[in-house]
């Protein structure tokens, strides 16, 4: 699996992303915001995924995960 780091070296930080898109249910949390982060993906993309989170729902298949948010230690 590949894993993009993308750094910032005026904060020094480093983002490590998933190799696969995490999608979740958005109402998983109770929170009023989140972020999005969007790298690579075309316009359509970006109105897809814009649209089903806002209509609580989250993708499903071999290129998405869950994040493990419900694994146990």
């Amino acid at each position: 699996m590949n894993f993009e780091i993308l750094t910032d070296n005026i904060q020094t930080v480093s983002t490590i992303y998933n190799s696969k898109t995490i999608s979740i249910f958005p109402n998983t949390f109770n929170i009023d915001y989140a972020r999005i982060d969007i790298l690579h993906e075309s316009i359509n993309e970006i109105n897809n995924i814009i649209n089903t989170v806002n209509s609580n729902n989250r993708f499903d298949g071999k290129d998405f995960t869950n994040g493990n948010l419900n694994r146990q230690i």
